[in-house]
């Protein structure tokens, strides 16, 4: 027999999936209004943090734009360009159209279409550095001038609105254009958009390495075709496999990603496994490469502390904000999670009364979460160097954090992503409006915060500066750092 929360379940599940049919590229006016009045009302209604970094004036404006905007959208493109500007005004990193969540026509359209540009490409100082090419006469290390007649500066501020970052983390916002990261380069998905190639072609300007101009007419191509064609070349994607390097008396644990959910990966066992190499071998400097990890599992980050730390150090957690007790049920049908215990808090919540965060609410089960980070006996006492940047803008972000206020490790490269005003997560939903098929995540806990905490990420110990030439000479520039700081 099945039960009142089965069917319950069953229900929602019947209703995605007919929300997933129903997703078509073409929209009429009613069906346009109807999607934008459920995501402005339900980012309106569930959002913890829309007021965080902007005037309530400034998030009334994003909104009546969105509204204008997305009513006047006639196919599932432009709804995702107008929900994608809207959830990146917020200023959250965790507030986005997640690619992997569409439904349907845009789906198809960002992942399938044959409309990338052939070619992949690092933001270096505000210059594109060519870093793998599936076009004859462009090779990685050239410069790429413009695409379409658009400069790089140009290209930067089209695609400014649509990028995503927590606060002013705008090295966060810039990262998102490259190709050298886990996630798809928004080069790959808003810029064949707002720019789509001219009959299938792409018409570039590039500089080649010997300092050559030439104009090349590139025939665009697709997400599968480049990546095959660059692998073909020995051009791998990002690896995310973690790695322990002994060079002498300097080793390098290189730690790509911390989501490592559902992973049969045993990240502890590692951790004991490459500190007992350490000490058995007597190495002395350690760095540890979390530049391409955007975040995750925060326990990962907490278990590398206890190898490094000196002393105890506690960290209070309290991302516990909230805008509702109960998700009304007229929203809840367009939502879609991985728990749907997120939407109940009912007997779970307090009123906010004071602070910037007054009349929401706060949930008690993650109000002032204390974890402390012991050292263990036999941590590890040699230098430690963590090399940071931009893309750490959740898990590693709050590990940077720690490791800077512990002086567990030396920390060198970039700001941070993430924001001292605490980040917006822990749980999520997304909700999938019925028509075009647009998905956007909207964080349900946001964490507490003072009016008096500065809008600002974490900042590195040494700060490294990015050159174009160093970087087209395949210089780790990072590195080179820690090697010069060793000597």
């Amino acid at each position: 027999m099945s039960t009142p929360h089965f069917q319950s379940l069953l229900g929602l599940m019947l209703l995605l999936i007919s929300l997933c049919a129903s997703a078509a590229d073409t929209l009429s006016a009613d069906q346009a209004r109807r999607d934008a009045t459920i995501l402005a009302t339900t980012l309106r209604a569930l959002h913890p943090a829309l007021d965080k970094y902007r005037s309530q004036a400034e998030v009334d404006a994003s909104f009546a734009r969105f509204q204008t905007r997305a009513g006047a959208a006639r196919n599932a493109a432009a709804m995702y360009l107008a929900a994608t500007e809207l959830a990146a005004s917020v200023r959250c990193g965790h507030t986005w159209t997640n690619v992997l969540n569409q439904q349907g026509a845009i789906q198809q359209r960002l992942l399938e279409a044959a409309d990338k540009l052939p070619l992949t490409m690092r933001l270096v100082d505000g210059r594109w550095l060519v870093i793998g090419s599936a076009v004859a006469g462009i090779a990685a290390g050239d410069e790429l001038l413009t695409v379409d007649g658009y400069s790089s500066a140009e290209v930067v501020a089209l695609t400014w609105p649509y990028l995503r970052a927590d606060g002013s983390s705008d090295g966060k916002r810039l990262r998102q254009l490259s190709h050298d990261r886990p996630d798809y380069s928004m080069m790959d998905i808003v810029w064949p958009l707002l720019s789509p190639p001219v009959d299938g072609v792409y018409r570039l300007t590039v500089r080649t390495g010997a300092g050559a101009t030439r104009a090349i007419d590139a025939a665009a191509t697709t997400l599968r075709a480049r990546a095959a064609a660059l692998q073909a070349q020995g051009i791998q994607p990002p690896d995310e496999k973690w790695q322990l390097r002994i060079d002498g008396d300097l080793a390098v644990m290189t730690l790509p990603t911390f989501a490592l959910y559902r992973s049969t990966f045993d990240w502890r066992q590692f951790f004991a496994d490459s500190f007992a190499e350490l000490r058995q071998r007597q190495v002395s400097r350690l760095v540890i490469d979390i530049r391409n990890n955007e975040g995750g599992d925060g326990n990962i980050g907490l278990e590398l502390l206890t190898w490094l730390v000196k002393s105890p150090i506690t960290d209070v957690s309290d991302q516990s904000v909230t805008m509702y007790e109960r998700v009304p049920y007229k929203l809840a049908r367009y939502l879609d999670t991985w728990d749907f215990g997120f939407f109940d808090r009912t007997g779970q919540v307090d009123q906010i009364t004071e602070g910037p965060q007054a009349g929401r609410w706060r949930f008690r089960p993650k109000a002032q979460q204390a974890h402390t980070v012991t050292p263990r006996p036999n941590r590890y006492t040699g230098k430690v160097w963590l090399l940071i940047g931009p893309e750490n803008s959740s898990a590693t972000f709050s590990l940077a954090q720690l490791a800077k206020r512990s002086g567990a490790a030396t920390l060198v490269g970039q700001p941070t992503g993430g924001n001292l005003r605490g980040l917006n997560g822990g749980q999520l939903a997304w909700v999938t409006l019925p028509h075009s098929g647009v998905a956007v995540d909207i964080p349900l806990l946001a964490t507490s915060y003072s009016a008096d905490t500065p809008d600002a990420a974490i900042t590195p110990d040494v700060l490294v500066l990015r050159s174009f030439a160093r970087q087209a000479a395949g210089r780790d520039e990072e590195m080179d750092a820690v090697r010069q700081l060793a000597r």
